[in-house]
This record gives structure tokens, sequence and C-alpha cells, in this order.
């Protein structure tokens, strides 16, 4: 999941640079893409930059926040807004309202304020990304179901040709064919086939994006799958890894043939079906045929289940809501166990392909195994109900564990190094981000674990290390203020003197003149 895109607009450049500081440290979990001193500069900046979230100011010269905001919400109505104000009062508070902001920053503010308000930013934004997300998986859901009804000479609209021709440009088409004597030796019907197909599209899917492909696959009848990927993207290892894998997680053999660049859309059901003769098994199941687009189309939401679940557990683990987690997990379990026996073993795998997904993903990211996020089983269609939801729980339970020795693991001795790696970089950039990627742990859980361990945030730790330095070197060299503000990794002696005040309740010169 990306980072939240932060543009702050703000005319008082030791403000702004404070708050810049803040944020690219990182364990905030926004990114600092654009600053701006009037709201006018910042109109400039937003279609080029696209921020997820804009800090302005109300009172700046040329353009002030609220004239900004009222142009901002034409062209962006949905964007996160937070006002800063050195002024609180009524008409600014009303002002806020008005203009849709999240939520109001009065300056001079301290870094607790700061934080609270971004995480409560990090909500909002995580719920729109799960929107967005949600909206844009309906959209592929349709456009799958058109192009499956091109490619089956279906009734379709002619409306929809642009669009399809569009998405498929310079695209090339791979013909994916199950073994239909394998399939008929693993299924009893169309509710294990169903199981079948989502297990092979993930098998696919996660193969394709090992190799780091952008590629679209499409269930277009029971036993085919139609791959769409970029002219002459799909190598020799991605073209045997699909068969194999099919075989080795599914006992099911598989034809993968190029059907060259794409042609345009109407030529579309004649190159599929000359490409199906080629290829064609001796064995058919016809029971299962006459359905094709409503398997497809369970096969898309599936699929998109499994994309909502990894979003909603990486969101509570990122913004650090353990408790979130837990209860996400057991209301997942409660509605599975609401489900039909078909339903359910499908809701089972889906939940169990997300957990591993995340397991990847956030817990072990340095694990290449393009597979690894599949589980070693999948529900039989023996199975009962109970075993399934039996099952189910097995997964979530091995996902907390994992969660829990990742948290233990990390914890041990992370935080140790994280203190020296400050302590020996201090005078650099030193950034949240930087001390992550030194001890292979993801920043925002970072954060979270280093706050507990020491009871600072990171930011104020650091901030802590470098004044302590100063008022080492103060007591001790002759050194000018602004030669301590660049040896302590402080590019601005104005910002480095206010912070020191807030530490110390006395500037640099009164506390060497006091010791």
């Amino acid at each position: 999941m990306r980072s939240g895109r932060v543009l702050i607009v703000e005319d008082q450049p030791n403000f702004r640079k404070g708050l810049v500081k803040m944020l690219h440290s990182g364990d905030l979990g926004w990114q600092v893409v654009g600053e701006a001193g009037n709201g006018q500069d910042a109109l400039a900046l937003l279609e080029e930059l696209q921020p997820d979230l804009v800090l302005t100011d109300i009172r700046m010269p040329i353009m002030d926040g609220i004239e900004f905001v009222g142009h901002l919400r034409k062209n962006y109505p949905d964007m996160i807004v937070i006002i800063l104000t050195g002024f609180k009062n009524f008409e600014y508070a009303q002002a806020a309202v008005r203009l849709g902001a999240l939520d109001i920053l009065i300056k001079p503010c301290t870094e607790d304020d700061v934080r609270q308000i971004m995480n409560k930013a990090s909500e909002r934004f995580y719920e729109k990304y799960a929107q967005q997300q949600k909206q844009l998986l309906q959209k592929q859901l349709q456009q799958d179901q058109e192009l499956r009804a091109v490619l089956l000479d279906l009734p379709y609209e002619m409306s929809i040709l642009p669009g399809l021709n569009q998405a498929l440009s310079g695209k090339e088409l791979w013909f994916m064919h199950m073994n239909n004597e394998d399939l008929a030796n693993k299924s009893n019907g169309k509710r294990d086939m169903s199981l079948l197909q989502f297990a092979f599209s993930n098998i696919v899917e996660e193969l394709v994006k090992g190799a780091g492909l952008e590629a679209r696959l499409l269930l277009v009848e029971h036993d085919t799958f139609l791959l769409v990927a970029e002219w002459h993207q799909v190598d020799e290892t991605l073209q045997d890894g699909i068969p194999t894998a099919s075989f080795e997680y599914l006992k099911i053999r598989t034809s993968l043939v190029s059907m060259g660049l794409a042609p345009p859309v109407i030529d579309l059901a004649q190159l599929y079906l000359l490409t199906k003769e080629a290829i064609s098994d001796p064995i058919r199941l016809p029971t299962l045929r006459g359905n094709e687009v409503g398997s497809g189309i369970m096969l898309s939401l599936n699929q998109a289940k499994v994309r909502e679940m990894e979003v909603q557990l990486m969101s509570a683990i990122l913004v650090g809501q353990e408790d979130s987690l837990l209860v996400l997990l057991n209301r997942v379990i409660h509605e599975l166990s609401l489900t039909s026996p078909e339903e359910m073993r499908l809701g089972a795998l889906s939940l169990s392909i997300a957990l591993h997904g995340t397991i990847q993903k956030q817990f072990d990211p340095d694990d290449q195994n393009s597979l690894a996020r599949l589980p070693n089983e999948m529900p039989q269609n023996q199975w009962t109900p109970k075993e399934v939801l039996d099952w189910a729980q097995e997964q979530v339970k091995h996902f907390l564990l994992q969660f829990n020795q990742w948290q233990a693991s990390k914890s041990d001795n992370v935080v140790e190094r994280a203190i020296k790696y400050i302590e020996e970089h201090y005078n650099e950039e030193c950034r949240l981000t930087d001390v992550a990627a030194h001890i292979h742990l993801n920043p925002s859980y970072f954060s979270v674990v280093f706050k507990k361990a020491t009871g600072e945030s990171f930011t104020r730790f650091v901030t802590r290390v470098r004044m302590d330095k100063a008022a080492l070197l103060l007591r001790n060299t002759d050194m000018k203020i602004f030669e301590i503000a660049c040896a302590i990794g402080f590019d601005e002696p104005n910002y480095f003197t206010n912070v020191f005040k807030q530490q110390f309740q006395m500037s640099p010169k009164e506390y060497r003149s006091s010791k």
C-alpha cells in the first residue's frame, strides 16, 4: 500500500520547515511531495503533484487559505484538507467546516498535536484508498464482462468497442487452457470447479507479479483463461513457470499459447475460436457450459475480496491498530459461518490468500517466492462446513502467530540497533525511513515499536539526541551557534535555536552563558 502524499502550504518558512522535517521522518506514514508559500503557488502544484492531503495556513499573502481551498474544491472535492491557523476563533472554525476541512491545527503546536491530527488523516486516507480500490475493481469487473462477451461472440453493445480497443492497444494475448481430463478428475461439478478456477487464477497472478509484470487475467470459459500483458513481456521463465506451478499445486496440466498482438476487438472472437480449436482437448465437460459469464463474474468478485481484505489488514497494521486487526478477523470468520458450503470454501480460501499475502508483504518482504502467499492446501469438496471453518480459523491462528513472532523478533534488539544508528548518524538527515531500512523493518510498525520501547516518538528522540549533543558542544567548545547547528544536522540556525529553546527553556547563547 502506498504512503499518503502531502502538500504543505504555509508562508512562514520556519514553521513549514518544521512540518516538513517531522513528516519526512516517516513515522507518521506520509510523504511530503511539495511546498508552497501561498495559495496561488499551491494551485499550480495540485495537478502536477496529485497530493492526497493538503495542509494549508489561512492567512497568507497573494492568495489566502480560504480562497485557495475554495478553488481546490472545484476540481478536487474529496481531497483531505487540514487548516493551519494561529488564530483560534469561531470564524476560522466556521470557514474550515464550510470548506470541508478534516480538522484545524492551531499554531504554535506540539509534536503530539501534529501526530494526533495526522493519525486522523491516515484513517481517512485509508478509508478513501479502500473505497477507490473497490470502485476500480467494479470498473474492471464491468470491462471483464464486456471482453468475455466479445471473445465468446455473445451479444454486446457497440459502444463498448472504443474502451476495449484502448485497453488492449499494444497488448499481447495469451491463451491458457486447463486440461479437461485433469479437471474431470479433480472436480465434482460446478462448485469444485469454482474453487479450482480461483486457485489457478491466484497461482498465475502471483507468478506474474513475481516477474514484475502488470498484466490482466480473465476467466473466459470454465477451462480457459486469457492473459493480457505488454508485448514480449511474458518470457520463457514465466511461460514454463505457470504450467509447472499449476501441476505442482493443483495436479492440472495447462497449455499456454501466445495469440499475438491484440487485434481490433471485432476480430477477437474469431482469433479466440481458432486458438481454441488448435489446442482443444478430446474430453469436454458439457454440463458446465452455458454459464461462463456468471463463473467469470464470481471469480472476479473473489479476487476483489482478496484485495479488499489485504487493504484492510495492512491498514490496521500500518496505523498500529492491533485491536482493529482482531476485530476484523473475528468478523470475517463470523460472516463466513453464515454462508453456503460453496461460498464458505471460496471465502475461506480468499481469507487464507489475503493472510499469506499480508505475511509476505509486511512481515517478510525479502521473501522472493512468488507463490509464498498461497496456502499449502485448500478446502476440499468433501469437507463439512465445520471442517472448513476450522481450517479458516487455523489460517487466522497461523497469521496471528506469525504477526506476534514478527513483533517479538523485531522488538528484541531492534530498538537497540536503531539507537546505535541514530547515535552514529544524528548529524545527517537521519529519517525514520532510513533507520527502518537499516534494521529491515516496516517504517510504520517500527514507529510503534520504537515509541513503546523508549516512551518517545522517533522524531522526538532524534531531536533530543541532537539537542544533548548541542548542549555538550556549547559547554565544552567555542564553536559558533551556526557551526553547532550544522554539526548536529540542522541546516537553518534559526530553526535550531527555536528547537533548542523548546528543549532547554533558554536560547543556545543563554545556555552557554549559564554554564
